[in-house]
């Protein structure tokens, strides 16, 4: 990818500050869970049901006067479109909100029969105008500054026109208008096809949606077949969520129910395009509770960055990486599926509760499966990391290689030529001269009172073991002072590099030796979420077996095990701790989102300092490691790490704490880099030096 665009990205950027804000306000008093509970269990309903509610929209809506029509494709939806603007007469078709009339490409089928076709909403007609694809689902011109507009108005016009929002406002609103007026037919899609009844639920919040379907003499609907609800209350309950969840506004601005009508000329034309695939897959199924709120996209650190031309064919983000790949196909969905950081802050967003980041990781799965996969990293997933001792081999010859890489704070030198895009914004740390089990085992061997204490086993994976052993040793101190004996599991990778990047089988394999050696365990604590993440989700679904449920059960985040069991121990142990400095948090995405455990890391760093946090901005944002992820995307990866640094100095704090090693790597290195005297620490190092065990 070419770099990204700046002013895109702070555009992008102080749109979703400005959403957070306002959807916030909007959500005050109200179960946000609760409510996204209902509406997911809703279209559960109706997807279950589609046949039979479908069936009955079309025979109320059809005994109201509206034409129905069945279209299997995109193609067929397309003729179907030029059929009935033919038989009408109809040359100029007007059209509001049918993004899946963008999917069918619909505008293009048209103008090649000599139909002239006009976008109404304003966003449309302006990227319709610049002969350009939307930026964004909601908000298609988001990408261009008044400047911008005024320009492509003047080549409308032929004229200069001011860089004035109201004139330009004015200018838009007369055009258009003189365009519906004349129009021979008006298209819009639909928010809900209510089965009771055959109305039709239209939002907009200009009042061209209103127009299109009210004043041309012919107005055509075209709708997918997941549009379809059984009740007007239930359309409502949609619309309880919609607005708040979209733009962060209370209601949208127009609010229309179109009931057919034997006065009005309306056709309604239901589109399956692969939908009725979906609904047959149990594992995909969900994609369609979509409401195309957008706060997927609104949330999402990678589309923040590039935007919807990048991060996108037709729909956009991590969703529209889902509908695509059934949509338009796996090769069509196959780059933008990389583009995913599997950050999960989408689904704490959503509307109906879509695993969106696991169903990406599912999309990759079968991308390799049914297109291939790079051999390069077939060979590492099933080769290497699912071997531990080729591992532990490549792991000592690394360690040899120590004077080569650059001793200094244990990170390497700068990479040379091609590899330098990868450590251009981060130093990258060289392996630890001894690794974290090898420490322990040496340490252990000297504490022979341990024998009578309850014993717990520390899982740092694969980061904490060979670069970062200093935060699993500051652990295994802290538990200690605890009257614990830790030990440490077998370095195995825990499998997730290989599941999150698609390769099933050689994750389930890696997973398995894992399991095998930590069965016999009565407590698993874990330093790294995304392992965490492995052992307790990905990892058991991936074997499906009673033993790895059980080991889940098992599976504890360090600061939740010290929460739960040794609250009242460190209380009375921290009574008199050293002055400390102050301290930010960075939320990592996995412990926040899919653990739900940053909120009590929160809780242990504050007992352990006896002050507040320093809140940073932005504090569950990406820092833009995720694994692989900032090397197969440092365009992306840098800018992310970029935000996450200058919130950091926001904050005026002296140290970031943190509970990712992944982070820990690429927010100290990114601070190293930049010349940034905070110190990153991970949330065990910060509690060791509190309790004064930290050697």
């Amino acid at each position: 990818m070419k770099k990204i665009d700046p002013h895109l990205r702070r555009v992008l950027k102080e749109f979703s500050r400005s959403y957070l804000l306002k959807r916030e306000s909007v959500f005050a008093g109200i179960d946000f869970e609760k409510l996204r509970s209902e509406l997911s269990e809703m279209k559960d309903d109706a997807l279950r049901k589609s046949q039979e509610y479908g069936a009955l929209f079309e025979a109320r809506a059809s005994r109201g006067g509206a034409k129905v029509y069945r279209a299997s494709d995109s193609a067929a939806a397309n003729r179907l479109v030029y059929e009935i603007l033919e038989k009408r007469g109809a040359e100029f078709l007007v059209k509001s909100k049918s993004m899946v009339s963008e999917e069918t490409a619909l505008n293009e089928f048209l103008t090649q029969r000599g139909i002239i076709v006009r976008e109404t909403d304003l966003g449309e007609w302006i990227v319709q105008l610049a002969g350009e694809p939307p930026t964004h689902m909601v908000m298609p011109a988001i990408h261009l500054t008044r400047r911008d507009v005024a320009n492509i108005f003047s080549r409308r016009l032929g004229k200069n026109v001011p860089e004035d929002i109201p004139a330009l406002v004015e200018i838009a609103r007369n055009e258009l208008r003189q365009e519906i007026f004349r129009a021979g037919a008006g298209l819009t899609g639909a928010n809900a096809l209510i089965a009771e009844n055959g109305s039709i639920m239209l939002v907009t919040n200009e009042g061209n949606g209103r127009l299109v379907s009210a004043i041309p003499p012919v107005h055509i609907v075209l709708a997918s077949i997941e549009k379809v609800l059984p009740t007007t209350k239930d359309a409502l309950l949609l619309l309880e969520v919609l607005p708040r969840n979209a733009t962060g506004q209370t209601i949208t601005s127009y609010v229309s129910f179109i009931a057919p009508s034997r006065h009005k000329d309306l056709h309604i034309i239901l589109l399956d395009n692969h939908r009725s695939e979906i609904l047959a897959d149990p594992a995909f199924r969900e994609i369609l509770r979509c409401i195309k709120c957008s706060a997927c996209l609104n949330v999402c650190p990678v589309y923040q960055a590039v935007g919807g031309k990048k991060y996108a064919h037709i729909y956009m983000g991590g969703i529209g990486t889902l509908l695509t790949a059934w949509i338009h196909g796996l090769k069509e969905s196959r780059d933008l599926v990389d583009f995913c950081l599997g950050c999960h802050r989408c689904e704490a967003f959503c509307a109906t509760k879509i695993r969106i980041a696991d169903l990406v990781i599912a999309l990759r799965e079968r991308i390799r499966r049914e297109l291939g996969g790079p051999s390069w990293k077939r060979l590492a997933f099933d080769g290497v990391l699912a071997h531990p001792n080729i591992v532990q081999t490549l792991f000592s010859s690394a360690r040899l290689s120590r004077p080569l890489l650059g001793r200094k704070e244990g990170f390497a030198r700068k990479l040379p030529p091609p590899l330098r895009k990868y450590d251009r914004f981060r130093s990258l740390p060289s392996p630890a001269p001894e690794s974290l089990s090898q420490q322990i085992k040496k340490k252990s061997a000297h504490e022979k009172a341990w024998k009578k204490r309850p014993k717990v086993v520390l899982f740092g994976g694969c980061l904490v073991e060979h670069f970062y052993p200093e935060v699993g040793l500051d652990a295994w101190r802290v538990l200690a002072k605890l009257g614990y004996e830790a030990v440490t599991a077998e370095a195995v990778c825990c499998g997730f590099p290989a599941a999150n990047s698609g390769f099933r089988s050689a994750a389930a394999k890696t997973f398995r030796k894992l399991a095998a050696g930590l069965e016999d365990a009565e407590v698993v604590l874990t330093l790294c979420p995304t392992c965490t993440t492995m052992l307790t989700h990905l990892g058991p679904d991936l074997l499906g077996t009673v033993k790895a449920q059980r080991l889940a059960r098992k599976v504890l985040p360090f600061s939740r095990f010290l929460l739960e069991k040794e609250k009242s121990k460190l209380r009375e142990l921290l009574s008199s701790r050293p002055s400390p400095k102050p301290v930010t948090y960075h939320d990592s995405c996995h412990h926040k989102y899919v653990l739900r455990a940053a909120g009590e890391s929160r809780q242990l760093i504050e007992l352990a300092l006896g002050e507040r946090i320093r809140e940073m901005e932005a504090a569950d944002s990406c820092c833009g490691f995720a694994g692989s992820f900032s090397v197969s995307h440092p365009e992306v990866s840098e800018p992310l790490l970029e935000d996450k640094l200058q919130s950091i100095r926001s904050s005026g704090a002296q140290i970031v704490a943190l509970d990712c090693p992944g982070c820990l790597m690429q927010i100290r290195g990114g601070s190293k880099r930049s010349g940034d005297k905070v110190e990153v620490k991970h949330t065990a190092q910060i509690l060791a030096e509190c309790l004064q065990v930290k050697s």
